[in-house]
């Protein structure tokens, strides 16, 4: 199947068409719609989603491999063995090494950490690390954010002697490595009622039972920051025990930061009673994972363990630079990369030596976004390519890439989000077979944008404890979307391009007696008409000291763009 390479269009959705019939009496009505929409109908749901931590939490020990996990931790303590902490190279993966360091000290434990170099070991285990691992005289290998799909690795380690305690959130594949305990949410054979733990969520749930066995009480108020900034930063729903988890999280920041986290907050510039998910994800996530983007993971490590300002501040300073330079290299790599693409395929498979293997994931998920079709980038070595993969929710990027395991050296991830290592020799014969998969499984419709409406209200008619009602939703993320509304008969006062090369546009909008402030990002080539119909969110800069709109998507008046049910 071959699509048109025009620019996605996109389509506005209504979320329930019954939910303004559903809403809780005496509520806001525009609140009340959009609770309803969100399946929120009573007090008592409210209530709760409101106030996250009136739900109780799930038992950890429903999740498979915990007990054998502990057990093994607890006599490695015991015994005095070494505990090898081995993590991924993003945020979700440094801090749950950080969450385990902590933790396990505090228990006695003898640890050292171990992230693998993005750039001469690649995602996850391998072995030669698993063989320098045993050199160092590790008894156990824990492995976090990664290990799941490590059947060989986990194999070199049984046979030099070593267990294995995984603790992972990813797809979990068709054969399971023989580690001594595999401790993972997304088993199939796991009863455990909440399967969207990040990583870091995981290792929290190991440490809650760990300490509970070893007759003490975990300090959760020491650990909720790290485990709410690896959640948001990872992407994981903010639903459920992730909404419980990143509510307390953020609570504890507002309240003081730790030393390496008020050090990014000083050089992002800003407060930390300020602090909301949106800070984690585009401030202070961003500056961490360039580390292990264009140097080295450590360096965002020994920032989250910093215990003093003075061993803080220089590392922040060094991240946030290494954090301009990925962004530069992310615009030239774009650029390069909009050159190869060819949106007519369903999906979109692009690389080339120039491409630095640190940024082929944002290189992807923008161009995922820009064309709404699951894309692949990958930076072409001497003899393997390594490849990073953003999908749409309409398609299975690691359940593709898996069907064609057998051209690759390595792979895992997600449904959204995925990686692989493949010889240069089968790059080719893959990229066809992915498109093939996608043209089977993928038709128009599912190719465009849809943006979903929670509820559509004039503007002048939204009121102020409709907006107070409206930004209480968070913390807002995958899983749990700010609400969106829409207003039609929008007027623009005034439009300017803002960012680099002018891609956002602001805009003062109005309608009634009230003017609101509106940025509409990476939409700054699009015309804008005189009167608009705006799909949009309410949202405060990252100050956290001014309202306003955050515009998803528009359309001329006079167009008539359907809602659609």
């Amino acid at each position: 199947m071959t699509f048109a390479a025009a620019r996605p269009l996109t389509r506005w959705q209504l979320r329930d068409p019954f939910a303004h019939q559903n809403g809780i009496p005496r509520f806001p009505e525009v609140v009340a719609t959009v609770l309803a929409a969100r399946g929120i109908t009573t007090r008592d749901a409210a209530d709760r989603f409101y106030k996250p931590h009136l739900d109780a939490e799930h038992d950890p020990l429903l999740l498979p491999g915990m007990q054998d996990a502990v057990d093994r931790t607890r006599r490695a303590v015991r015994q005095g063995e070494l505990i090898c902490l081995y993590g991924d190279f993003d945020v979700d993966g440094v801090t749950s090494i950080a969450v385990l360091t902590l933790g396990l000290r505090e228990l006695g434990a003898k640890t050292v950490p171990y992230i693998p170099d993005r750039f001469t070991e690649g995602y996850g285990l391998n072995s030669g690390a698993v063989r320098r691992i045993h050199a160092m005289g590790a008894a156990v290998l824990m492995t976090a954010d990664c290990g799941i799909s490590s059947v060989d690795e986990v194999r070199v380690g049984n046979e030099l002697g070593m267990d294995t305690i995984i603790l992972d959130h990813h797809t979990v594949p068709d054969e399971m490595p023989a580690a001594l305990a595999a401790v993972n949410p997304k088993r199939l054979d796991s009863p455990y009622p909440f399967t969207e733990l990040a990583a870091v969520g995981v290792a929290y749930r190991f440490l809650q039972v760990l300490y509970e066995a070893e007759g003490r009480t975990l300090d959760e108020s020491a650990f909720l920051d790290l485990v709410a900034l690896g959640t948001v930063v990872d992407v994981a729903p903010l639903a459920d025990e992730n909404r419980r988890i990143v509510t307390s999280g953020l609570g504890r920041m507002q309240g003081g930061l730790r030393p390496g986290l008020e050090a990014l907050a000083a050089v992002a510039g800003i407060r930390a009673e300020k602090f909301n998910a949106e800070t984690l994800g585009f401030a202070i996530g961003p500056r961490m994972n360039a580390a292990g983007r264009l140097k080295h993971a450590n360096l965002a490590l020994e920032l989250m363990m910093a215990e003093d300002l003075a061993t803080a501040r220089p590392l922040a300073q060094e991240l946030d630079v290494l954090n301009r330079e990925r962004q530069q290299q992310t615009i030239e790599a774009l650029a390069a990369a909009q050159e190869l693409c060819d949106p007519r395929d369903p999906l979109i498979m692009v690389g080339s030596d120039e491409i630095h293997a640190g940024i082929v994931g944002l290189v992807a998920a923008r161009l995922a976004d820009t064309w709404n079709r699951p894309t692949v980038v990958y930076e072409r070595g001497a003899e393997t390519s390594r490849a990073s993969c953003r999908s749409i929710p309409a398609f299975d990027i690691v359940g593709a890439i898996r069907k064609e395991k057998h051209l690759l050296e390595r792979h895992g991830g997600h449904r959204a989000a995925a990686g692989f290592t493949v010889r240069n020799e089968h790059l080719e014969a893959l990229r066809e077979r992915l498109i093939n998969t996608a043209a089977e499984l993928l038709d128009e419709d599912s190719l465009v944008r849809t943006f979903t409406v929670d509820c559509e209200t004039p503007l002048s008619s939204v009121s102020g404890l409709d907006v107070k009602g409206l930004m209480r939703f968070e913390p807002c993320g995958q899983g749990n979307p700010k609400p969106v509304l829409l207003s039609r008969n929008v007027k623009v006062m005034r439009t300017k391009t803002v960012g680099a090369g002018g891609e956002h546009l602001t805009m003062t909008l109005k309608d009634g007696p009230l003017t609101w402030p509106a940025i509409a990002f990476r939409q700054g080539e699009n015309d804008v008409a005189n009167e608009i119909d705006i799909v949009y969110s309410f949202s405060r800069d990252w100050g956290g000291d001014q309202l306003k709109l955050e515009v998803h998507d528009f359309a001329p008046s006079g167009v008539g763009r359907p809602l659609e049910e």
